[in-house]
């Protein structure tokens, strides 16, 4: 008969193989329902480079917050130049949409301008922006949100009152330079758009 000089062994084998089978069996969670979609680059009529890369992320956190699969920026930018050498929103046109959902694999695209990115005189920050989305079928529009947003002027906290006069003259350039720029105005803008933008599920299309 066979035995075990080592009792303690024998338990560890059986854990073993209890665990194992436990994860060969645990469920896998399924993430390919979202529609995928890419956020393309704006058409930046302001002159915020970073005002416009910031809208331009918080659309795709909202994409996915909806439902939806968003490539990120990065990915997108980079696929856009070496695909198509695409670095601007002013580049693209609805001509362009069926190529470059092709190229870079998704269910639709979202196209924008952003309008406006400004401090008003040590008053308020505004914002405004428009967005259109595209999808396979026949590349047509089939969402558009065109708003604007504002919030009180906010200068960055533990600066002196003369930095703070000076951020407000110039157009908020402090609060430009800290990544997300105006984020009072902006989260009042996709407050307003999250209203209006369908889910992203397959399954409720």
């Amino acid at each position: 008969m066979l035995t075990f000089r080592y009792p303690s062994l024998l338990w560890l084998c059986i854990a073993i193989a209890f665990i194992s089978g436990c994860a060969s069996t645990a469920p896998v969670a399924d993430n390919s329902n979202g529609k995928t979609i890419a956020v393309m680059p704006l058409d930046n009529q302001t002159n915020s480079v970073t005002g416009a890369l910031y809208m331009r992320e918080e659309m795709v956190a909202l994409l996915k917050s909806r439902g939806y699969a968003p490539m990120t920026v990065e990915q997108t930018d980079q696929q856009l130049a070496n695909l198509f050498g695409i670095s601007l929103g002013g580049q693209i046109t609805e001509a362009d949409l069926p190529k470059i959902a092709a190229g870079l694999d998704v269910d639709a695209i979202m196209t924008g301008s952003l309008k406006n990115f400004s401090a008003v005189l040590l008053s308020y920050n505004e914002v405004s922006a428009s967005f259109t989305m595209y999808t396979a079928n026949a590349w047509l529009p089939v969402w558009s949100y065109d708003g604007s947003a504002s919030a009180p002027f906010s200068p960055l906290r533990n600066e002196s009152i003369g930095t703070q006069l000076i951020s407000g003259l110039v157009g908020s350039v402090l609060e430009r330079s800290v990544g997300k720029p105006m984020q009072s105005a902006v989260s009042e803008y996709y407050q307003r758009l999250q209203h209006t933008l369908p889910s992203g599920w397959k399954n409720l299309h």
